[in-house]
């Protein structure tokens, strides 16, 4: 009968232990149990590390080609990541806006599912940028002419607004953020 107790407190404590490591590495918890020092690993550490938001920078867009049916827009971003982590790109996703309507979208990456799946995802390693460019390829509908004319003709005024979704991930745990933004020409 003792032998089963045992094995039952065995059970226990380790289902306790299981639900420990499963919930504190999220909750700030942990984070305040633990000093910020030279002398904790570096995998507690991005478990401690409150982030800071990613920094988006628009460098301009420009229409590459434009004809009556479709066009192709160029957007340039700089990223910029102030953490003393590394930060993982999953995705940029935004519209353009021309003269007030919206006429197209574009996309950097794709949202990042897990360590198995594969990904557009690029890492940027902490206190460093890195300058993308996006092409949109936007199809003329025919619904907005006097837009597609001030397209055609570059004096439309090109707007970018969309989210940047980038996450950590560490061996004890990983959290996802968002950053919108909203640039004009």
């Amino acid at each position: 009968m003792e032998k089963k107790i045992l094995v039952y407190v065995a059970i226990g404590v380790i289902i306790a232990l299981l639900g420990i490591v499963a919930i504190l590495p999220s909750s700030s918890l942990f984070k305040n149990m633990m000093s910020h020092n030279a002398n904790v690993p570096s995998a507690l550490t991005s478990v401690m590390t409150e982030v800071k938001p990613l920094t988006i920078e628009y460098n301009g867009s420009s229409v590459l080609s434009v004809t009556d049916k479709d066009a192709t827009i160029e957007s340039k971003f700089n990223l910029t990541n102030t953490n003393d982590d590394t930060l993982i790109i999953e995705m940029l996703s935004y519209d353009v806006n021309v003269n007030g309507v919206t006429i197209g979208h574009g996309q950097y990456g794709q949202k990042y599912e897990g360590a198995s799946d594969s990904s557009t995802y690029l890492p940027l390693t902490q206190h460093n940028s890195e300058t993308i460019s996006v092409q949109a390829q936007i199809i003329n509908d025919g619904n907005n002419p006097q837009v597609w004319s001030a397209l055609q003709s570059g004096t439309g005024n090109i707007k970018i607004q969309g989210t940047a979704y980038y996450s950590t991930h560490s061996p004890f745990a990983g959290e996802s953020y968002s950053k919108d933004f909203n640039f004009t020409k």
